[in-house]
């Protein structure tokens, strides 16, 4: 059984393709236009969830500045898509739930175009929006990024030049001074991590 599984996957892998959107395709884009376009094609779910999942997967190699965003909404796609490797959900279950990513990544990509901030510093803020330490200490996500944003525009060569990056991380705890020693150190780790991934 694993071993025609194996090859149904490989199969689908290196056959699958979709017709539409006015040419052959061997992989889609990942957004809700395209997902609804999908839905009324002919063929198996099962080859178009592959194909939505692989687009997402091109997007994230053709901007890896954008990786930090889309990589969360790639890992829960390719969780959908092995739940239906595994017969756990169904092409159409799977379908649903890809269109409820869809509209978060176009919801991130409007709301990265709407900031106006650099596509490394949106990534630290997405990152951080939701952090409780951020909210309990009613810092806003997005002030600290655009405080990061000036930072990153002081020290353009942070990724390359240790003495520099240094300073960075030194600068980006004042606008952190009002949590405490543990959270500040974690967010400030998180908000290098995400600029020089």
């Amino acid at each position: 059984m694993a071993d025609l599984a194996y090859k149904t996957r490989r199969l689908i892998e290196e056959n699958a393709m979709q017709i539409g959107l006015g040419r052959l395709t061997k992989s889609v884009t990942f957004d809700v236009r395209t997902l609804e376009a999908l839905r009324g094609e002919k063929g198996p779910d099962e080859g178009k969830v592959f194909n939505l999942v692989r687009g997402l997967q091109r997007e994230i190699d053709d901007d890896p500045g954008a990786a930090p965003v889309l990589q969360p909404l790639k890992d829960r796609a390719e969780r959908i898509l092995k739940d239906l490797e595994n017969r756990k959900t169904t092409g159409l279950a799977a379908m649903d739930m890809l269109a409820a990513l869809a509209a978060e990544k176009d919801a991130a990509m409007k709301a990265a175009a709407d900031s106006g901030l650099s596509t490394r510093v949106f990534s630290v803020f997405w990152t951080l929006k939701d952090d409780e330490a951020l909210r309990t200490a009613k810092i806003s996500a997005m002030d600290l990024a655009r405080e990061i944003e000036a930072l990153s525009t002081r020290f353009p060569n942070a990724a390359v030049n240790p003495d520099e990056q240094r300073r960075l991380r030194a600068n980006l705890y004042r606008p952190l001074l009002a949590l405490g020693n543990e959270d500040r150190a974690r967010l400030v780790d998180v908000i290098v991590a995400t600029l020089f991934a």
